[in-house]
């Protein structure tokens, strides 16, 4: 981002702009942050706040770089302990290599209790990691005594434990509390009463909160209320209401409410205050003490670094036993007097020296959001503490010796100390494949490394996978791309860096869709040499696939997913929990074709028929036009078949496009103000014929009221940048497809003047064409054509032969891919003209070429900070899938960093499905039949009841129906081979089939049965 300038660089910031707005963009980009401590914790948030682009930050740190550094920094390197450099020093080209726009220094002057902070007032924000409590105090004293106060956060990582703590003084106001978009509420009614009640309309509930404000506006009848605002108080899902409007008049129909954003004051108080009594975000409800515990644990922490002039010992009991008899007493001052956890104490004191890398990386994105907070007043700060302890990871260690957690002199020590060596070695030996490597994947591969996985001498291995390849926009929060890297596979990319941060990593990279198609490379076999999948997908199509491959080969999945500011994991692990399948979410609601045809309400309404437009005019009419002249290669075989009577399926279509066919700059212009004029002023014209604004349905009410908007014609001007950015736009695409060409000059006003003056504008002529109103009907696949139009394509294809105009040249066209990305390509530019030109025939707000890119290109708001949280918490259930812990050990997380909320959860049981006789199953259970040779379908089935105790009345393969006793002919099959009825390849062992069995009572459902995986020759054991 050019600071002198505040443009905002959008092919690098795309993503992040929809996540955080223009405003706090430009803010970031004015602030200067410091950043003292450059160990794990501190890396991770300096990666997070130099990728989001605030001006300056400056990285401070006094200590040098050891063997240590390298299990915990993923941007220390082995030769920066050999040349004995400081930390801040050896990380500072690396960090600054994240973004060009970031201006990064290093300090290495001593930070004590003796400093000068002075120099502290030139920062915004102040970060401190690794720094004594005592120090910390200060600091924020100092920090707090501003005018404007510098914000301060303080952020610690000790073995099992982390804290977060932060104060932006007195008073900070916040601009916009969520960054939500503002709900738009379509009115039905509203009463003439005190207090007057809301209602939306019908099944489109409001979603409102008592005490938020609404304007309003369009309300006809009771109009005194438009341009108003008013707190509102929810009654229903369905109502709210208002205050008094028995005084107005009444309310006739439409109108709609728009939610008001209000800001908001947060008050905070100094570290000192807050230690004794600590205001603190609950993470786990199931254990909402937890907070306080580890707020006592780390204050004995604290004390006893400061009583002893070291930490404790790790794995130490007499140190553990010190600690507790401190956090006894430190509890005692607090207000609250909490309870203390002596098992929090203890790990606490036995992994202190140790260090989690993904803890690092999970409250380092937390972290690093309260500084973007911090400098752009947009979202609600944390107040003012965030406590995340890893107490599942370590309590089933409780019987390991002390040995198990000393150091061995390599990069794993801090993680030894906190996981033991056996665990270590299982993450050192693991086969994991992920899937994805943009910004959760990138993150990924660096626990990864940090971790060791897949380091194994004789064993371990990560394999990863991803179809596409690096662009400028992936840069912003895919931290292992650099810009010599766009254009290039994202997979063998992220690999070649993932070595950088450990070198020992075998990794096998791949650039293959995980589908269907690609079972031959993705097969069980592959599935089964995995220890553990790991998917970094951004659609649920391909997680619903690849949980359903892991279900099927009995495979522990973890996923995981951001949006804007918003994360989720989900730990999968075979015979424990349910699947990512077992649960469905709400399908997404799809646009009314009546609605996005002829009646739209809202502005998403008219970008999508703009792209839906996109899509027919440049990409799928010129796609049709090839295929069926690769069909049918000359026009005059075309004609003849035609004239014989017989009927080439989409024929009518093409030749109408051949007729048509623009063949120089000048008919494309004309061809774009010819659809102008149809699309914006013809077809409000038709509608209005068709519904005049007086027609009423038949109970009396107006047609055209709420959500339902009359259309006015657009005139067209040629000096409204609108008019002309279509007319434009949609003559280069028109261009493109059919292979005109132009040069500068055509594009220039004066040109495009002197072809719009001498166009000739068909006039309106109203059709008694039926109106679709049906909310519930969909588009026709297909259009009839009529005896009509098959002479008229009859007569215009023998034109066209007969004037040259149908050669080989002229039966091909360029059907356009759409690309959001690419500025110079104009097809956003098109998009956002022909909606907001449809905007203004309905009457309905605009939106700018940004918001339409972002809802025209379906694009997920994305940013740093909410991805390395997630992908560190992906990162810890790991380390508890490789130890095979118990069911309640596992954790779900839903984390919001805006409100701020993070909620861990536990995973759900499996649920197990009864057949009858006490025989059940769950999606875990497969049932096995070995075969043979000429074992046939009866054979089968036998075998399963033999073994089972029940017998099969269904036998299904895929969609394939091997055996359904009522269908015609089916008896037959049971004398047939299941090598006849299944037709496996020459390299196919099994086949895996779904049963199901007769219900106990006729006429009831079938009951189902887990799958059969069924062998053809009974395997060497």
């Amino acid at each position: 981002m050019a600071a002198d300038s505040m443009e905002i660089d959008d092919a690098l910031y795309s993503r992040q702009r929809y996540v955080l707005g223009d405003t706090a963009m430009q803010k970031m980009a004015q602030s200067h942050v410091f950043l003292s401590g450059i160990g794990g914790l501190g890396v991770e948030i300096a990666k997070n706040i130099i990728l989001a682009g605030v001006k300056a930050l400056t990285v401070h740190d006094t200590k040098q770089c050891t063997k240590w550094d390298l299990g915990i920094n993923f941007f220390i390197h082995e030769d920066d302990i050999t040349s004995q450099r400081n930390r801040a020093e050896a990380t500072l080209h690396r960090i600054a290599e994240l973004n060009p726009y970031v201006h990064v220094a290093a300090s290495a002057v001593p930070l004590d209790e003796t400093t000068d902070l002075s120099f502290l007032k030139q920062y915004q924000c102040v970060i401190l990691t690794e720094v004594s409590l005592l120090l910390q105090k200060k600091i924020n004293d100092f920090c707090h005594a501003q005018q404007p106060p510098i914000k301060f956060i303080s952020a610690d990582v000790y073995g099992i434990c982390s804290r977060l703590f932060c104060d932006f003084g007195d008073e900070f106001e916040v601009l916009d509390t969520t960054g939500e978009e503002p709900k738009e509420i379509f009115i039905s009614n509203i009463t003439q009463s005190n207090p007057g009640i809301v209602t939306c309309l019908e099944n489109h509930p409001h979603r409102l909160e008592t005490g938020q404000f609404l304007t309003f506006r369009e309300v006809n009848g009771m109009s005194c209320l438009n341009g108003s605002t008013h707190q509102i108080t929810v009654v229903s899902p369905y109502s709210f209401s208002i205050g008094d409007t028995s005084d107005m008049e009444p309310y006739l129909h439409g109108g709609i409410a728009v939610q008001v954003k209000t800001p908001k004051m947060f008050y905070f108080e100094r570290l000192e205050k807050q230690i004794t009594n600590p205001l603190c975000l609950v993470a786990d409800f199931s254990k909402p003490e937890a907070p306080l515990q580890i707020h006592v644990a780390m204050l004995a922490l604290n004390h006893f670094q400061e009583n002893f002039g070291r930490g404790p010992n790790i794995g130490c009991l007499e140190d553990a036993e010190e600690m507790l008899k401190i956090a006894m007493s430190v509890s005692e001052t607090l207000e609250n007097k909490p309870q203390v956890n002596g098992d929090v104490v203890k790990w606490l004191s036995r992994t202190a020296q140790g260090f989690l890398a993904p803890l690092a990386a999970a409250v380092g994105g937390v972290a690093s959001q309260e500084v973007l907070k911090a400098v752009t007043g947009k979202f609600s700060p944390l107040q003012q503490w965030l406590y995340i302890d890893m107490l599942d990871i370590v309590t089933p260690l409780e019987k390991m010796g002390c040995e198990e957690f000393l150091p061995r002199g390599d990069r794993y020590d801090a993680l030894r100390a906190c996981i033991g060596d056996s665990l270590c070695q299982k993450l050192h030996d693991l086969n994991v494949f992920l899937v994805g490597c943009g910004a959760i994947g990138c993150e990924m591969l660096k626990n990864f490394a940090l971790l060791g996985v897949g380091t194994g001498q004789d064993k371990g291995l990560v394999t990863i996978t991803d179809p596409d390849l690096i662009e400028k926009s992936n840069l912003n929060r895919q931290f292992l791309f650099r810009p010599h890297h766009i254009q290039k596979p994202k997979s063998y990319t992220a690999a070649e860096a993932t070595l950088n941060i450990n070198p020992y990593l075998k990794i096998d990279s791949y650039i293959n869709k995980v589908c269907p198609a690609t079972e031959n490379t993705y097969s069980d076999e592959f599935y089964t040499k995995q220890d553990v999948i790991v998917t970094a997908l951004d659609n649920v199509e391909a997680r619903r696939y690849i949980d359903s491959r892991c279900v099927a080969n009995l495979r522990p999945l973890i996923d995981s997913g951001t949006m804007g500011t918003k994360g989720h994991t989900e730990v999968i692990v075979p015979h424990l929990t349910e699947s990512y399948n077992s649960h469905r979410d709400p399908p997404e609601e799809e646009i009314p074709f009546c609605t996005l045809k002829s009646f739209p309400a809202a502005i998403e309404h008219t970008i999508q028929w703009a792209r839906d437009k996109f899509e027919s005019s440049f990409s799928h009419k010129p796609s049709l036009f090839n295929k069926f002249w690769q069909t049918y290669p000359s026009a005059e075989e075309v004609l003849q078949r035609i004239k014989s009577g017989e009927s080439l399926e989409g024929c009518f279509h093409v030749i109408k496009t051949l007729s048509r066919r623009p063949r120089s700059w000048t008919q494309c212009v004309e061809l774009a103000r010819v659809k102008f004029e149809k699309y914006f002023s013809h077809k409000a014209l038709q509608l209005l014929h068709s519904f005049p604004l007086d027609t009423r349905l038949k109970d009396g009410s107006l047609f055209w009221q709420s959500p339902k908007r009359p259309p006015f014609p657009v005139k067209f001007e040629f000096n409204d940048p609108l008019h002309y950015g279509f007319i434009v736009s949609a003559a280069k695409l028109f261009a493109t497809v059919y292979c005109v060409p132009f040069t500068e000059k055509d594009l220039s006003e004066e040109t495009i003047l002197k072809i719009i003056s001498a166009v000739k504008v068909p006039e309106f002529r109203p059709s008694n064409k039926v109106v679709q109103t049906d909310e519930t009907a969909r588009k026709p696949d297909h259009i009839p054509v009529s005896s009509e139009d098959e002479r008229n394509a009859i007569f215009q294809l023998e034109k066209s032969i007969v004037s040259n105009e149908a050669l080989e040249n002229d039966l091909q066209m360029k059907p356009i891919s759409f690309e959001k990305d690419d500025d110079s390509n104009g097809h956003i530019d098109f998009i956002t003209a022909a909606s907001n030109l449809r905007a203004k025939m309905y009457n309905i707000e605009p939106a700018d070429r940004f918001k339409t890119k972002r809802i025209a290109g379906k694009i997920i708001p994305a940013i740093a900070t909410a991805t390395a949280a997630v992908s560190g918490l992906v990162a810890l259930e790991l380390i508890k899938v490789v130890g095979g812990y118990l069911a309640d050990a596992y954790k779900n997380c839903f984390l919001n960093l805006a409100i701020p909320i993070m909620v861990f959860t536990e995973t759900a049981e499996v649920r197990r499905t009864e057949i009858r006789n006490g025989i059940s199953f769950t999606i875990w259970d497969r049932w096995t039949i070995y075969g043979k040779e000429d074992f046939t379908l009866l054979d089968f089935i036998n075998a399963v009841r033999e073994k089972y105790g029940i017998e099969p009345t269904m036998v299904v393969q895929g969609v394939k129906m091997l055996y359904v006793p009522v269908m015609p002919g089916h008896i037959k099959r049971l004398k047939l081979t299941m090598q006849k009825l299944v037709k496996p390849s020459a390299d196919k062992k099994y086949v895996d089939l779904t049963v199901s069995f007769a219900p106990e009572t006729d006429g009831e459902e079938d009951l189902p049965g887990p799958p059969v995986r069924y062998y053809f020759v009974q395997e060497d054991n």
